[in-house]
């Protein structure tokens, strides 16, 4: 199985999962790139959009959906996630209304030079303008397995998959299970393949036990470590943002994720780790690694089984389990 993160963070979110023979299976994990950007990065990993068999979607924020259209409406690859999370899309595609992970919604009319910017400059922090959010947004009648567009008529195909359910796509198997983040069905996944498993687990603020334990078989965990608690509640944010994100429904800080990764060590195995989602208001890749490595030293635990690295906004890194044979060194244990 080979892992490739195409963005992470508040400018967008994006994983490639490749795995069989010659890697023909190919998913992505969320779309939150500009289309141009996005496609610009399947490229540089040998990708063709036409060569992805779906796209599992974590919510129905843009910073997790915004190249999405462009995927199923141009190459029709569906869409995979919660039924609540495919009838978010349906009301989107339809209203041109998305929501924000700061509790706003955004017109596909203020999306567009926001596009425009992101592809001028692919790692600058952007804001998006929001609009009334308390908006109505306009029915949409619900076609099992197909999204709908226009007149009602079905564009692409979906697939709906409940959190904690089970589904084979080619050579990849999943696992769905739910996350705490203020959308409609937020999940992360467990994804496994060739003996290999990723968990990916962002946008969740706080550790559920269904997370932990999905946490718990992980080879590589890519889990959210957001903020820095402090410089958050010092920040520039306004007051009712800075609750959200530290509220139950948020996200991660610093602490959360390594008391996570704590819970869920596992004394006789070697795994990596790269944290993901992080803010560029309220935290820093120095910042987020040194207090993983920090309270991982202070619990004792034995950094020769752990590779920590955090995940760039841009092309960031790929984690490739043929390749890791070949690495005696990644796979010693100190004794």
């Amino acid at each position: 199985m080979r892992v490739t993160s195409l963005g992470s963070g508040s400018s967008g979110n994006a994983l490639l999962v490749e795995a069989g023979p010659r890697g023909r299976t190919r998913i992505l994990v969320d779309a939150g790139l500009s289309s141009r950007i996005l496609i610009e990065r399947l490229q540089q990993a040998g990708t063709h959009p036409k060569q992805l068999q779906g796209v599992l979607v974590t919510h129905e924020h843009i910073d997790h959906v915004i190249g999405l259209p462009v995927l199923m409406k141009r190459y029709g690859i569906p869409a995979i996630s919660a039924p609540a999370t495919l009838a978010a899309l349906q009301h989107s595609f339809a209203s041109g209304i998305w929501p924000v992970d700061t509790g706003a919604l955004v017109t596909t009319a203020a999306i567009a030079p926001l596009l425009t910017k992101l592809d001028s400059s692919e790692n600058e922090e952007v804001s998006l303008p929001g609009v009334d959010p308390n908006i109505a947004l306009p029915e949409v009648s619900p076609e099992s397995g197909m999204l709908l567009h226009g007149e009602g008529k079905p564009v692409v195909p979906t697939i709906a998959m409940q959190p904690g359910s089970r589904r084979l796509i080619g050579d990849i198997e999943v696992v769905s299970f739910p996350v705490s983040h203020d959308a409609v069905a937020p999940s992360g996944y467990l994804i496994t393949a060739g003996g290999c498993r990723i968990c990916i687990a962002i946008d969740s603020g706080e550790v559920t036990p269904t997370m932990l334990e999905a946490m718990h078989h992980a080879d590589l965990l890519i889990l959210e470590s957001n903020h820095d608690r402090e410089r958050l509640i010092r920040g520039p944010y306004p007051y009712a943002l800075k609750q959200r994100i530290l509220g139950p429904t948020g996200h991660l800080s610093n602490d959360q994720a390594a008391d996570a990764v704590l819970q869920t060590w596992r004394a006789d195995s070697v795994r990596w780790l790269w944290l993901s989602h992080l803010s560029r208001t309220n935290n820093t890749p120095k910042i987020a690694l040194q207090s993983m490595i920090r309270r991982l030293e202070k619990a004792g635990a034995n950094l020769a089984q752990i590779h920590v690295s955090v995940s760039p906004p841009g092309m960031g890194h790929v984690w490739d389990s043929a390749q890791l044979w070949h690495e005696p060194s990644l796979w010693e244990m100190q004794h």
